[in-house]
């Protein structure tokens, strides 16, 4: 065991490491495989594509709007400036068969904008933007995005002091609807499938939930909450899902009633990601350290763990029949009907081993990756894993990067993608970065070859399309589709245009300034383990020993017994985070904190981390002070 670094009763600091945690995760597919699948073209109404020149003080927010036909990616037919939004949407929309859950001719059908305080809509069927009703006057405009029979943009706004709402349907002949005092919540319907008759909304005035007409002119109150209960609408159903007062609550918007579902006593575990509304289920960890699934259509509680676990801290992903959940630092499944005797432990954290993304539960499968870093070189190492059926297959030096849909399949209301998947884009022969080739892979043949579209070195595809809107919203078209990715040598994010039929049509579509520092986005840090994202050693800095406050203004110097001194770069929140490639934690190190003015305030007592193995920082001194080898908590600063 090592010497502890600082006291409890210092400013703290946590080195973070944005990484999971991990050894396991499954057995690895054989390296000879090498049979090649390729992907049958779909048939479907045209789609356009957008991308943006993407905003680094938010990530997955567009400077710019940019739309592109297949055929000739390098020359948009629209150009323009979206300033006062912060994301641009489309809108997509598919026939539905109610009896079968067949869906067909899933496409995008409307891309949103607003520029110079109006509302645009760019429809695909004439090739051409027209204003999205008559308002001219736009200000704090946000994109609501709604599930329904696709992807539903609703745009709320004020036109000088009044609220109003701007439909997707809407023209530029039609007037915006008076909103008032309201937050709009969801689409209200008689059947699931049939058109939309109303509105869910929250009245901020009354403090309850109501059903709204059309023309929102008439509404009734339900039930009274607060405005951040609600949780989604139940997949295929009338039902929505408010949690209130450590209640739960199902509302029928077809008649504007409300059943109380019983989570018998149980109370929820407090702390972000302890709850999840997936898969038309809702999910929770208990103050018992279980899980549990909330059977809304039946109306009962399933215990999903066989005892309890005190590392269960997140629900990260739900498949058809399982929940993946865990923490930082671990990740297990369970069966979602309650009868796991043993719970399928996917990854556990070492020093220098984990996971990196866990959102990919589409149909019966959850995908997801490891990494491992070479204690000697630096070197980082990936496997593109998939659990499914209760075991897990890994294919070395690979990535999965994304997920696009077919465009006729079953709509899925049992896991969290609800589309039937079209293709994986996989990156293999990766760097330290998670970049490389990337390739279309057929869903059926995850792990064999496929058409490499070109090579990304150094881009983080799954960084950026985990924090972005645009997850259940890639549809090929004539093959081509848009990805983002994170260049993780230098904090930036492009476009890239690539078509899934054909070989070598990789094209990066944005160049964006590669030093511009990223200071703020939510999803960006928060204190999680730095591998997660990307190669980088990091952390953030607080200023007391439970890491309540960012101690803005000091800075990490690491401090080499070799006599190399490396000053940790900023790189993102307001300064009190930081990061340096793992490949400099060579030899061993002595952490130094530095205000300020660049005086030391605090620093370790001896040359006592040794390398690579040490830039997981958060695995040893964790912020929730679950510390492992001696560390004393959180690192800290003198006062």
């Amino acid at each position: 065991m090592k010497k502890q670094l600082f006291t409890y009763s210092l400013i703290s600091l946590s080195l973070a490491l944005l990484s999971g945690c991990g050894g396991g995760g499954g057995n690895d597919t054989p390296t000879n495989t090498k049979t090649l699948y390729k992907l049958s073209p779909q048939n479907t109404t045209q789609n356009y594509l957008f991308y943006g020149d993407v905003n680094p003080k938010g990530l997955g927010s567009l400077n710019n709007l940019k739309i592109i036909e297949s055929k000739n990616p390098n020359k948009p037919i629209l150009d323009t400036d979206t300033g006062a939004i912060r994301y641009s949407v489309c809108t997509t929309q598919f026939d539905y068969n109610q009896t079968s859950k067949q869906y067909q001719n899933l496409h995008m059908s409307k891309i949103h904008y607003v520029t110079n305080n109006k509302a645009y809509v760019f429809d695909i069927q004439n090739g051409k933007a027209i204003q999205n009703s008559t308002e001219s006057n736009i200000s704090d405009p946000s994109y609501t995005t709604i599930e329904y029979l696709g992807t539903k943009q609703y745009l709320t706004a004020k036109s000088g002091p009044n609220d109003i709402l701007i439909t997707p349907e809407m023209g530029s002949n039609d007037t915006p609807l008076p909103l008032g005092d309201k937050k709009l919540l969801t689409l209200t319907y008689a059947q699931y499938g049939t058109n939309i008759d109303g509105y869910l909304v929250y009245d901020n005035t009354a403090k309850t939930v109501q059903k709204c007409s059309l023309q929102m002119d008439n509404c009734i109150d339900i039930i009274e909450t607060g405005s951040r209960d609600f949780e989604g609408d139940i997949p295929g159903t009338t039902y929505s899902v408010f949690l209130t007062d450590g209640k739960l609550y199902k509302i029928d918007k077809k008649n504007g009633t409300n059943t109380e579902i019983s989570l018998q006593n149980k109370e929820i575990k407090s702390g972000h990601g302890t709850t999840s509304f997936e898969g038309g289920d809702f999910y929770f960890i208990a103050t018992d350290e279980n899980i549990y699934r909330c059977d809304l259509t039946n109306n009962r509680l399933i215990k999903l763990t066989p005892q309890p676990d005190e590392k269960l801290e997140r629900i990260r992903a739900v498949t058809d029949n399982w929940i993946i959940a865990g923490s930082d630092t671990l990740l297990i499944a369970l069966k979602k009907d309650g009868t796991t005797q043993t719970p399928v432990t996917l990854v556990e954290n070492t020093k220098t081993k984990g996971y990196k993304y866990v959102t990919l539960g589409i149909g019966d499968s959850f995908l997801y990756q490891l990494y491992s870093l070479d204690p000697k070189t630096g070197d980082t190492a990936y496997k593109a894993c998939i659990f499914k059926d209760g075991n897990a297959e890994c294919k070395n030096g690979s990535f999965w990067a994304g997920v696009s849909a077919k465009t006729n399949g079953t709509l899925n209301t049992t896991s969290a993608y609800p589309y039937t998947p079209y293709a994986y884009i996989r990156v293999d022969d990766t760097d330290d970065f998670g970049g490389g080739t990337l390739k279309a892979i057929d869903p059926a043949h995850p792990f064999d070859d496929g058409i490499a579209m070109g090579k990304a070195p150094n881009y983080n595809f799954q960084t950026f399309l985990s924090n972005s809107r645009y997850l259940t919203q890639n549809i090929d078209s004539k093959g081509a589709i848009v990805l983002f990715a994170k260049n993780d040598t230098n904090f930036h994010v492009d476009a890239f245009y690539m078509n899934l039929l054909q070989e070598n049509s990789l094209v990066q579509l944005t160049n964006n300034d590669p030093g511009t520092t990223i200071y703020q986005g939510r999803d960006h840090c928060h204190g999680r383990h730095c591998m997660i994202c990307h190669n980088l050693a990091g952390g953030k800095i607080y200023k007391d020993i439970n890491s309540s406050k960012s101690a803005y203004g000091y800075r990490v110097r690491l401090d080499f017994e070799d006599g190399r001194t490396v000053l940790a770069d900023i790189a993102k929140g307001k300064g009190e985070n930081f990061s340096l490639p793992i490949k400099e934690l060579t030899g061993n190190f002595m952490p130094v904190v530095l205000d300020a003015n660049g005086t030391i305030s605090n620093q370790a007592d001896g040359y006592y981390h040794e390398g690579v193995e040490y830039a997981d920082c958060n695995y040893c001194h964790a912020r929730d002070g679950k510390t492992l080898y001696g560390a004393p908590g959180v690192i800290g600063a003198k006062p």
